[in-house]
């Protein structure tokens, strides 16, 4: 019986060894990037430093928050969704990076770099904070390498956390996230299937008379798109294009989403719900769009359907959950439970929910 339970035991353990062995990478390594780059990898990548808290979701989810070394001021201001980054030393803005500081990390403390340090950034070919400037702004320094992967557009999400996964080793952690995302993706447009499409102008940004909301490029697109949304803007050219509010009314759409991002110090996830002192700044900010000239008139308006969003769900890995809560806003009889799936998502990060905190207002109704 012992020799057997020994044989079970040996058996179990070479499996073990076989799957573990299955899941790691060779090196060199070669990867191509969200900018069509070609990166090789000599040697494991034991160091990070991530520049945007989309990427940091990603790292974090793979469980490789103990690799990052450097993190951008975002990440710090995201410490609620980060708690075991934000103490990391900072590299400057997402989009001016401290390179002396990346360079300081990267030696820490040794006249020579070792090549197990990498830098994830955006791609963005004709931005100076694109990957080609962070290539450029890593050039005094030998052996930093520097990969575009985004986390952004739906199209590119499993293959960047694969890419990812390859990177750091956690070939396994990604492919388990890629099963759950497809898993709540695939339901979302179960739920919406055979639905109406509404149309939807979102509003990136105002000030004073000038609009900007999202083009047929933009990560937003693609989502509202998933949703069983229209994008009145999706025949522009821009991927942000600037527009003004009469363009709005003479297009009419069914549901306005006003686009929301968090203070520096926000402490929580979302909003408080209502009542608070929070909701009432919502309710101001909506108000707003109503006392628009003509407001009165657009569908949106006269079926009370202006919502705000929290865009910190929009993109990064909890793209899928945020995704979910605009099918609800489009489609309120659908069979989607937008909670739930925030809820899975956290559990993912080690994160708990947000009791009494909503991420979309006028909140959704059960």
């Amino acid at each position: 019986m012992k020799r057997q339970l020994f044989s079970a035991l040996l058996a179990l353990a070479l499996m073990a060894l076989l799957l573990a062995s299955a899941w790691a990478a060779e090196y060199p390594l070669t990867i191509t990037d969200s900018a069509g780059r070609e990166v090789t990898f000599t040697q494991p990548i034991e160091r990070l430093i991530v520049t945007s808290s989309d990427m940091a979701e990603a790292v974090v989810m793979l469980g490789a928050a103990d690799k990052v070394v450097g993190i951008t001021e975002t990440i710090k201001n995201k410490g609620y969704y980060f708690p075991d980054l934000k103490g990391k030393q900072s590299v400057g803005k997402w989009n001016a990076l401290d390179y002396e500081m990346i360079g300081e990390i990267a030696r820490d403390g040794k006249d020579t770099i070792e090549p197990d340090i990498l830098v994830i950034g955006y791609s963005y070919p004709d931005k100076s904070y694109g990957i080609y400037g962070v290539e450029k702004g890593l050039e005094p320094f030998e052996n930093i390498k520097a990969v575009a992967l985004e986390f952004t557009k739906p199209e590119n999400m499993t293959r960047e956390v694969e890419i990812l996964g390859q990177i750091l080793g956690k070939e396994e952690q990604a492919s388990d996230y890629i099963r759950w995302y497809d898993e709540r993706m695939n339901s979302l447009k179960d739920a919406v299937e055979g639905m109406n499409m509404p149309k939807v102008y979102v509003e990136w940004s105002s000030s004073g008379g000038d609009l900007s909301t999202l083009g047929p490029g933009s990560a937003f697109d693609q989502v509202l798109r998933a949703a069983k949304g229209y994008n009145i803007a999706g025949s522009l050219k821009e991927d942000y294009p600037k527009v003004d509010w009469e363009w709005v009314v003479t297009n009419n759409p069914d549901v306005i989403i006003k686009r929301q991002t968090q203070p520096t110090g926000h402490t929580q996830i979302g909003w408080e719900s209502a009542p608070s002192q929070e909701a009432i700044k919502l309710e101001s900010i909506r108000n707003e769009i109503l006392a628009r000239s003509g407001a009165s008139a657009i569908s949106a308006a006269k079926s009370d359907r202006i919502y705000l969003m929290d865009w910190d769900i929009m993109n990064g890995l909890d793209q899928v959950v945020g995704a979910t809560y605009l099918a609800k806003v489009l489609h309120p009889d659908a069979d989607l439970n937008p909670e739930e799936v925030y809820r899975e998502y956290l559990a993912r990060l080690g994160l708990e929910y947000p009791e009494g905190r909503t991420m979309v207002y006028p909140e959704l109704e059960d």
